[in-house]
């Protein structure tokens, strides 16, 4: 009686090890990176969110050259602040809006701002800007996440409004066709009045 025990106890350890081994070299699903893009051009766009008026001053990007950037120029400007990465599918298909959007409103009284988040090669935004239609745009990176002393970012691309008195008004999470349509309308109100738009931004051609 002990041998056949002892031959169906070897079978059952055989058989937990088959499996343990299974589980063990079965390769895990990829897990998508939380917040780190919002919904592609094909999804809802989505609307601006008020804030409570922060100082953008805050704000500490450095330029293409590594350097502590000069944003003197945009003082008494209404800006449209994007923030974006250069690993960031949406953030890449909006640049050309966005430059097309500088090329309409940008002057004395508007800008359009972007801002690289994470990234460590300073020099490598300005050719990336310039090869996704937004060679007009400065090429600033915040190396050290200042961003977050003003505001809380969960996803890229995100865009801030920020009025001619430096404060931080709204902010809209992810991507939007900024150079028509509603977008185009709520930017210009904006820089009109200091009017934030809560309607949702549709997309448009």
């Amino acid at each position: 009686m002990i041998r056949p025990q002892i031959v169906a106890i070897a079978i059952v350890v055989a058989i937990i090890g088959v499996v343990t081994a299974i589980l063990v070299h079965r390769a895990p699903e990829p897990a998508a990176p939380v917040g780190a893009t919002a919904p592609a051009s094909g999804a809802p766009i989505g609307h601006f969110v008020t804030l409570p008026g922060t100082d953008f001053a805050s704000v500490a990007p450095v330029d293409g050259k590594g350097q502590p950037a000069d944003m003197s120029g945009y003082r008494g400007k209404a800006l449209l602040v994007n923030l974006w990465a250069t690993w960031c599918a949406p953030c890449i298909e909006e640049l050309p809006s966005l430059g097309k959007l500088q090329q309409e409103l940008g002057g004395e009284n508007f800008q359009v701002v972007t801002i690289a988040i994470d990234e460590r090669d300073p020099a490598k935004i300005e050719p990336f800007l310039a090869a996704h239609g937004a060679g007009n745009l400065p090429a600033l990176i915040d190396v050290n996440r200042t961003i977050d002393k003003i505001a809380k970012v969960s996803a890229l691309p995100a865009s801030l409004l920020v009025d001619r008195d430096g404060k931080l008004k709204a902010m809209l999470t992810g991507d939007a066709r900024w150079h028509c349509g509603k977008a185009l309308e709520a930017v210009k109100a904006f820089v009109a009045d200091g009017t934030v738009s809560l309607d949702v931004l549709e997309a448009c051609e």
